[in-house]
């Protein structure tokens, strides 16, 4: 079982390994923010509050995180953090109607269809009618979607295994069979 403090101390030992790649001013200043956050978790873990053993905050902060780093990384493509989500939910799918695709990118359908909008006069995604039911439309990736999303796709590949290169297989396996029990509630 991952205990709260090894997640620290894991989170800790990726921050210094990004940190090794960093040029040396945004590495000062990186490791002054690390030093600051690690000082403010001790305190936190001493603290009895609530918010230390509070499955929700924990993730929360878990999340933010895990994803805070690449989505300030996302404006290297020129992309927002909905267009992201979009493109790696639609990537080795067989096209998505809009209320799952708007589900699995965490966002509401109206926004969603805004968002499509935009993304197919860009060229990066096309609908189509589903031959089940013609009511529905599913969205897919365009030849340009996927060129788009592939740099991108590969990054956070990177970033995911960086993230978890200090578990062993079976906690990367537990990390994820947890938060898939979660979010499917089957907890």
């Amino acid at each position: 079982m991952i205990y709260e403090k090894e997640c620290f101390v894991a989170c800790y030992r990726i921050a210094c390994a990004e940190e090794a790649a960093m040029p040396k001013r945004r590495r000062e200043a990186s490791s002054d923010r690390a030093a600051g956050a690690a000082a403010r978790a001790s305190r936190l873990q001493r603290s009895g509050s609530f918010a230390e053993s509070y499955l929700s905050y924990l993730l929360a902060r878990a999340s933010h995180a895990v994803a805070g780093g690449f989505h300030a990384r996302l404006r290297t493509w020129k992309l927002t953090v909905p267009e992201y989500r979009v493109l790696f939910c639609l990537t080795g799918a067989d096209g998505l109607g809009v209320g799952d695709l708007a589900a699995m990118a965490i966002m509401a359908q109206p926004r969603m269809t805004k968002l499509l909008d935009r993304m197919q006069r860009q060229g990066l995604i096309g609908r189509h009618s589903d031959d089940g039911d013609r009511r529905r439309v599913l969205i897919h990736l365009t030849a340009a979607g996927r060129a788009r999303a592939a740099p991108v796709l590969r990054a956070a590949k990177a970033h995911e295994a960086r993230l978890l290169a200090p578990f062993s297989a079976e906690e990367r396996t537990v990390i994820k069979r947890a938060l898939d029990l979660l979010i499917n509630g089957r907890a």
